[in-house]
């Protein structure tokens, strides 16, 4: 055979990504299949919500909010919100990081592959995130690193740690919630070496490893924001001054907080996780049937390691508060959809669960039995819940399309009656008092997308309403300030206004343009 000998640097990084397509051929694939029928629309469609339409051509809030990370990305990801390559790009990040996960676990089977990369790429939280395109890329990368610095931190030599740190820091510096994704896959990390047969001392010290790890470069990463926010002369903007709120002694009620948002998330699709009625009973099934997969094993194991097995149902129910780490450092206020991706880890679980009872029970028995029917029951749960995702986007794009639409129809027809309005002149500002009642069906069909975070879309109501005007409409004009505001609201021509669209509605008041919306 001839030895390809190419001194190009490409050629030999070409055949490395064509090695681990090839290693990784149900995964990818289950994600490229997945990933368009779920987000496709959103790639070729221009949808926006609030911050959509301001951040059109930026990445919002960086080094004040403590994600410096993100603004030093503005080299490699223009400020430009582009669908359709930040959306492919977005899903082929989290396809490797997909793929990193299920190296990491050892998930052999195809069909767990399949089901389980397609939960965590069709979930909620990456739902609302293509809600805000102009980071979804930048995102991607810090979900990536924060897997990243598990499969490092895993690795046989303790030298691995310091691209593990790297890693974390670089994903705290892009959107700090993704450590959540970190903390819970070390707690799997552990529940899996214990489904494995390692005893429960060296399970225990390594946790202790994963705890100093998460603590290092917690610090670290303060310490490194701390330098960027004195060398940019930032401060902490409100946002974020106002959101971290941990101290040692409002642990146990934070950490008490967290497992019944956990609870919440199954009873009322709290955060918008589980944001239909069929989802949450699809949910509630898939866990009963892991719960029977969890018990086959402990059958097997009954009387081998008490200690172990004991370690074990510890960290399974320590696997929540993991989730919900952000509760025990933010504000609950804070914590939207778009924090809580680390919840995919429950479908991790039962693959991992699925996997460690393929080699029990004797055929014939009770336990074989069991196995079996719950093993059936877990890939058809995760397959409908995979299914239900996959329409939940398409129902979530479809309200930020229509909604866009009526703000769209809204001021175009506002501004043709500005331009029309006596007295308009370059020095004129507008105002919009009140609120502006939304298409009755808007509350009805989508009354479901009220937790999810990220699509719930635009209306004129919203603080980036001149921008819409000016972006998408190309007609400037300056915005009264609430003082201004104010204080026309308090004159008698105000009072005698009708509502919008009618008659009466739109009227000069001094320099000001009012339009009544309630």
């Amino acid at each position: 055979m001839e030895q390809d000998n190419s001194p190009f640097l490409l050629d030999a990084a070409a055949k490395w990504v064509v090695k681990q397509i090839k290693d990784n051929q149900v995964p990818i694939l289950a994600c490229a299949i997945f990933g368009m029928l779920a987000y496709g629309f959103a790639f070729t469609n221009k949808l926006v919500n609030h911050d959509e339409v301001f951040c059109l051509f930026s990445k919002g809030a960086t080094v004040g909010s403590g994600r410096w990370g993100l603004g030093a990305l503005d080299s490699i990801l223009p400020n430009y919100s582009m669908p359709w390559l930040y959306g492919i790009l977005t899903i082929a990040l989290m396809t490797a990081a997909i793929c990193v996960i299920l190296r990491l676990f050892s998930i052999r089977s195809k069909l767990l592959q399949a089901l389980t990369a397609g939960c965590i790429l069709v979930f909620p939280s990456l739902i609302g995130t293509f809600g805000y395109m102009f980071t979804s890329s930048a995102y991607g990368i810090s979900f990536l690193m924060a897997v990243l610095a598990v499969w490092f931190l895993c690795k046989p030599s303790k030298w691995y740690a310091l691209p593990a740190l790297v890693c974390m820091i670089a994903s705290l510096s892009i959107y700090q919630s993704y450590i959540a994704i970190t903390v819970s896959l070390l707690v799997l990390v552990l529940i899996q070496r214990l489904l494995k047969g390692q005893e429960a001392a060296p399970v225990i010290r390594q946790g202790v490893w994963f705890v100093v790890f998460l603590l290092v470069s917690l610090g670290l990463y303060c310490i490194a924001t701390g330098i960027v926010l004195r060398i940019t002369g930032t401060e902490f903007n409100s946002y974020a001054s106002d959101s971290v709120t941990f101290s040692l002694s409002s642990i146990p009620e934070k950490a008490a907080l967290a497992y019944s948002c956990f609870l919440r998330f199954f009873t009322e699709g709290y955060r918008g996780l589980m944001p239909t009625a069929l989802s949450r009973i699809l949910h509630w099934i898939c866990l009963g049937a892991a719960g029977v997969l969890l018990l086959v094993w402990c059958c097997q194991e009954k009387g081998k390691s008490l200690p172990r097995l004991l370690l074990l149902l510890a960290l399974i129910a320590l696997l929540p508060l993991a989730i919900n780490c952000m509760y025990l450092i933010t504000a609950a206020d804070s914590i939207h959809t778009l924090v809580l991706y680390s919840f995919v880890v429950v479908y991790l679980l039962a693959a991992i669960l699925a996997e460690a009872c393929f080699p029990l029970a004797v055929p014939g028995t009770l336990p074989a039995l069991g196995r079996r029917v719950a093993l059936n029951i877990v890939t058809l749960a995760l397959a409908v819940i995979l299914a239900s995702n996959v329409c939940l986007s398409n129902q979530a794009f479809l309200n930020l399309y229509l909604r866009y639409e009526n703000a769209y129809a809204f001021f175009t027809s506002l501004a043709a009656d500005i331009k029309m309005t006596p007295g308009f002149d370059a020095n004129s500002k507008l105002a919009l008092i009140g609120w502006l009642e939304q298409p009755e069906y808007c509350s009805i069909q989508f009354e479901f997308l009220d937790q999810l975070e990220g699509v719930r879309g635009f209306t004129p109501n919203d603080y980036s309403s001149q921008r819409f005007l000016e972006y998408y409409l190309g007609f400037e004009i300056a915005f009264a300030s609430e003082e201004e505001i104010e204080a026309v609201t308090h004159t008698p021509e105000y009072q005698e206004m009708e509502v919008y669209p009618y008659y009466g509605s739109l009227k000069r008041i001094g320099d000001i343009l009012v339009v009544k919306l309630s």
